[in-house]
């Protein structure tokens, strides 16, 4: 041992009380020898009104004028002090770790560096008092009141332990005081709990031979007043130290926490109480406020776990009770006048920095010092929801977002569309909300009826999005709002619902109209249905039946159907999915064999329609917008189109911007007519062999989303989807596979 650690040593007296801990169950009875429990001194100052604090401020330590805090600002802890006299909250300087225990002074130790400021905060703008202990060997262990713990172990595993403060009148070199705890100690926590002690724990021993203690060592001298065992146990997070009592809390094995008070000066036995279930692993935090033990588990505001401890709860050393003070503790630090400072929250009063102190019936109470003007209960700060989210210009997609008070929280969020109740639902965790506590909707346009089906696209119209989310950690009521939001979006051909994808229509041989709304993502190659949905009977009547794009200047697409007797009729769409009641357009079309509509062939915005009579000649029929007349006098446009089995209108494939045409002959040839804009066609270009094998060719509209209009075709050996390029030489990509009227057989006609 050296000169100067024997020295030390000298300094102080050990007076070692080992005290058996004896675990029971009962109320918590005043230890046996102890004396009267007064209630501390109320704080000299009154704090100033007003004081605001960041939500995300943990404390460090409590003076008589203030608080230090941090906050962790990117990857940086930001260290600050806030004044219970004039109410500022001031960022202390950078690249720094701040320290404090007890006291308006606050040490300040540069990174990597083993010097240190000290700095007293109750004298604004003073200059700081340098320290540097000569031996860099020792290291700062905590701080208690003014005084800094320093240690080192040797090689040979020999510990020193010292107190440093500022230097004396007339000196430089800072005043150290030895501690004198046993060479082969392990120092363990350091916690300032009264104003001219500490509370060092240290443990001997290795193995199941390892014993734990805790020495009262007085700031003034560094003596060692006192030291309690606490047998082989090691004491949980939470130890204090008050003028007439050591308390810890233990969790022996198998056991529920205990809290431990022992009296001192060794004149009294030990008494200890259950404080009931613990999470596996959690670490309790204990204060002595007067004639109450007050515990928690700090880090309840944030953490996922729901758990009774997560309180902050005082239990009286009487027959009082316990009093619940607030519903969740980040961070405490006690007070130099006896009270404790928490950072925490309560369900009545929201979040802030509170002092606890028993009150003027010794009941310990919590009075708001600052406040960070969020509350505790889980609640919605703000929902960033468009009011209208039009799907076309933003690629089908919209951004949702919605910031909460805090991110422990899981649930839902639910978007329904109002006039169909289809919807889309995502689940979230608490991973997903981040530590900005805010949950980002990406939505991809897709709804569905129930959960587990297959998604469609979102129509246009009004919408609801309802949150629903539950606080992990247990505090508070599950949070629910609601609003409203609009989704626009321009009708497509064959887009029947209004949601920006084309519908395909098909009749059974029994006269059902059926109706598939298909879906193509961007993630797959294949177009499927969203559901097949039977949208009328009595369709058997029709012996011609084609989708002809918007005629009468509607909110959708409509389509026209001929009857035997050669009468046309129309039938207007809704947007919903459905069709209003027919209107007569006229007779005589009995002498049409191919009629097909949707290509805007004169450029007025409108679908117009196209027939090919029994000799071949193709007609023109513009479209008026009109619904009570839909079509314009016919046109001749050519003859020559006999030999064609189908004709097939497809808006735009040729990237000209002008309506299009498809001709199939009989030798399966298919062949490319472009508009010319005025009603005409210029010369067919052959797009390619081997469309006999499909029975119908329907314009489709853009199918695939990618601005170009499609060709979709279906037959006995399935549904293919040719997507347009806007090339006349090669108007299509190769064809994708679909499992829309994959079942086309059972179906006399699809359009």
């Amino acid at each position: 041992m050296s000169a100067a650690r024997t020295a030390r040593r000298r300094l102080g007296a050990s007076v070692t009380a080992v005290l058996a801990v004896t675990l029971g169950a009962g109320l918590l009875a005043p230890p046996a020898g102890a004396a009267p429990v007064t209630a501390p001194a109320a704080a000299p100052q009154s704090p100033a009104a007003g004081i605001t604090v960041p939500n995300d401020l943990h404390l460090v330590s409590a003076g008589t004028t203030g608080f230090l805090g941090y906050r962790t600002v990117g990857d940086v802890p930001e260290y600050r002090w806030t004044s219970h006299l004039d109410g500022t909250s001031r960022v202390l300087g950078p690249g720094a770790q701040f320290f404090g225990g007890r006291s308006d002074v606050v040490v300040e130790r540069k990174e990597t560096q083993n010097r240190f400021a000290l700095h007293d905060m109750s004298v604004p703008g003073s200059a700081p008092v340098n320290l540097t202990y000569g031996d860099s060997r020792y290291g700062l262990a905590g701080v208690a009141g003014k005084s800094l713990v320093m240690s080192y172990r040797d090689h040979n595993g020999v510990l020193d332990v010292l107190l440093m403060s500022a230097p004396s009148a007339g000196s430089t070199s800072p005043t150290t005081r030895g501690v004198a705890l046993p060479t082969d100690a392990r120092l363990q926590r350091v916690a300032a709990t009264t104003t001219d002690t500490a509370l060092l724990q240290y443990a001997r021993g290795t193995g199941s031979a390892t014993t734990y203690h805790l020495a009262v060592v007085d700031l003034a001298t560094g003596a060692v007043v006192e030291t309690v065992s606490t047998g082989t146990t090691q004491p949980r997070t939470g130890v204090f130290l008050s003028d007439t009592l050591v308390s810890w809390i233990t969790n022996p094995a198998g056991t529920a926490p205990q809290l431990v008070t022992v009296p001192r000066g060794g004149g009294g036995s030990p008494s200890s109480v259950p404080l009931g279930a613990s999470p596996a692993g959690t670490q309790l935090d204990l204060a002595l406020l007067g004639g109450w033990a007050a515990y928690t588990l700090k880090g309840g505001g944030v953490s996922d776990r729901s758990s009774v401890f997560h309180p902050l709860t005082a239990r009286s050393f009487g027959d009082d009770g316990t009093v619940r003070l607030l519903d969740h503790v980040d961070s405490t630090a006690p007070a130099p006048d006896g009270s404790l400072l928490v950072r925490g929250g309560s369900l009545a009063r929201g979040e802030g920095v509170f002092r606890v102190a028993p009150g003027a019936d010794g009941k310990p109470v919590a009075t708001l010092v600052a406040g960070t003007g969020t509350p505790t209960r889980l609640d919605l700060l703000s929902a960033g929801v468009p009011a209208v989210a039009d799907l076309d210009a933003s690629g089908g997609r919209a951004t949702f977002t919605w910031d909460l008070t805090r991110p422990n929280a899981s649930g839902t969020v639910t978007l329904r569309h109002t006039a169909t109740g289809r919807k889309a639902v995502r689940s979230f965790s608490y991973q997903q909300l981040g530590a900005a506590s805010r949950l980002t909707f990406d939505w991809d346009g897709l709804v569905a009826a129930n959960t587990g089906d297959p998604g469609g696209f979102a129509s246009a119209g009004d919408y609801t999005w309802e949150l629903k989310a539950v606080p992990l950690n247990g505090i508070g009521p599950e949070l629910s709002r609601t609003g409203t939001f609009e989704v626009v979006r321009k009708a497509g051909a064959h887009d029947y619902t209004g949601n920006g994808s084309p519908d395909l229509l098909a009749r059974d041989s029994s006269g059902r109209l059926f109706r598939d709304d298909t879906v193509k993502v961007p993630s797959s190659s294949e177009v499927y249905s969203a559901g097949r949905v039977q949208i009328g009977t009595g369709w058997g009547i029709y012996d011609r039946l084609e989708a002809v794009g918007d005629i009468a200047g509607g909110p959708a697409p409509d389509l026209v159907a001929r009857d035997s007797a050669g009468v046309l009729w129309s039938y207007l769409g809704k947007g919903d999915g459905t069709f209003a009641a027919r209107t007569r357009v006229g007779a005589g079309w009995k002498a049409y064999d191919k009629i097909t509509g949707g290509s805007d062939l004169d450029g007025d915005g409108r679908s117009d329609l196209v027939a090919t009579d029994t000799s071949g000649v193709l007609w023109y029929y513009r479209a008026t917008g009109d619904w009570r007349a839909p079509f314009a006098g016919r046109v001749r446009v050519g003859a020559g189109w006999s030999g064609y089995n189908q004709i097939t209108a497809l808006g735009d494939v040729a990237g000209t911007s002008r309506g299009d045409l498809v001709a199939r002959d009989t030798a399966g040839v298919l062949w490319l007519f472009q508009g010319s804009g005025t009603g005409q066609f210029a010369a067919r270009v052959r797009i390619g062999a081997g469309w006999g094998a499909f029975t119908h060719l329907v314009g489709v509209g853009d199918a695939d989303r990618d601005g170009r209009n499609d060709l979709y075709a279906v037959g006995p050996s399935g549904s293919r989807l040719y997507a347009g390029t806007g090339n006349a030489a090669a108007p299509f990509k190769p064809p994708a596979h679909s499992s829309v009227n994959s079942d086309a057989a059972r179906f006399d006609t699809v359009f």
